[in-house]
């Protein structure tokens, strides 16, 4: 259970920060795209998790990320900024549960509830200025290769 749990945290940390650096290289310009490509790429991911987990004999935990990783997938590409408002939503409420808790980083935790704020703020502003998307893009693939780079050294 221990290696599966530090598989997963590897994974996590990489995830991070890959998609801050593809945040960090696309900017506002390449947003819709890039939005749609990590949606589905996090979908898949959670679909992977939640076969693992239902194997690992965790059948709640690997059926509502299987579930979750499925509506990604399948709705990644005609309603991101929903998949982007769940997404927002989940990473602030891990980063809560953590800070509650008190498990993990506290630094690590409060960049993932930054960058859970920033993605509620992106998907809930439809009439943002560009400037502050492009600003928004690169301050939260920052922040997500610091969460990123926070994970592996926790692990």
């Amino acid at each position: 259970m221990a290696a599966k749990k530090s598989s997963s945290s590897l994974i996590y940390a990489i995830v991070l920060i890959v998609v801050g650096i593809l945040l960090c290289i696309g900017g506002a310009g390449a947003a819709s795209n890039l939005l749609s490509i990590m949606v589905t790429i996090m979908g898949v991911i959670w679909i992977a998790f939640g076969i693992l987990d239902i194997f690992g004999k965790d059948i709640v935990s690997g059926i509502v990320l299987l579930l979750l990783g499925i509506l990604l997938v399948a709705f990644s590409w005609t309603v991101a900024w929903v998949a982007v408002l769940v997404l927002g939503i989940l990473i602030l409420a891990n980063a809560i549960m953590n800070l509650v808790q008190k498990h993990g980083n506290i630094f690590a935790n409060i960049f993932a509830l930054v960058v859970g704020i920033l993605i509620l703020l992106a998907a809930c502003g439809n009439h943002l200025s560009w400037e502050f998307a492009n600003i928004f893009f690169y301050v939260s693939g920052a922040l997500l290769i610091v969460d990123g780079v926070l994970a592996l050294i926790r692990k």
